[in-house]
């Protein structure tokens, strides 16, 4: 009987296994903070709303990105500032890896500032401190 519910319990936990990691989560959406994944939408936007461009380069199983969305996007500060004065776009450095060469990205997180003309204005290449990132974007 034992042996009975124990494999019973592994099947369980493998079906449940499978069927979490099935799911698609869509890790992007950052709660409070205007984000888009549309590459052409946020360069227009940046462009006819005369916004710096933050480009988030990301990718899956990412720890480090993981705590850029965590610690400091989730950060009331630094969304209002974000909101108020840039248009976020979050790109996937594998699904995108054109973007990503042009911009030199080669590991993430690295985030990218242009002008709304499409000019270098900053780069931050691994996961800075919330204060620290607050700073870089008050200045820009």
């Amino acid at each position: 009987m034992k042996k009975y519910i124990l494999i019973v319990a592994v099947i369980s936990l493998l079906t449940l296994t499978s069927a979490v990691y099935s799911l698609d989560f869509d890790d992007t959406q950052i709660s409070g903070l205007n984000v888009t994944t549309d590459i052409d939408g946020a360069f227009n936007a940046s462009q006819s709303e005369n916004k710096t461009l933050a480009i988030i380069f990301d990718q899956d199983s990412c720890v480090y990105c993981d705590i850029l969305k965590e610690n400091v996007l989730s950060d009331n500060d630094v969304q209002k500032v974000l909101n108020e004065n840039f248009i976020v776009l979050m790109v996937d450095i594998n699904k995108n890896p054109d973007i990503a060469q042009k911009y030199n990205v080669y590991g993430t997180p690295t985030i990218q500032f242009l002008d709304s003309n499409g000019n270098d204005v900053d780069k931050i290449e691994g996961c800075p401190e919330k204060d620290d990132f607050l700073n870089v974007i008050k200045e820009i």
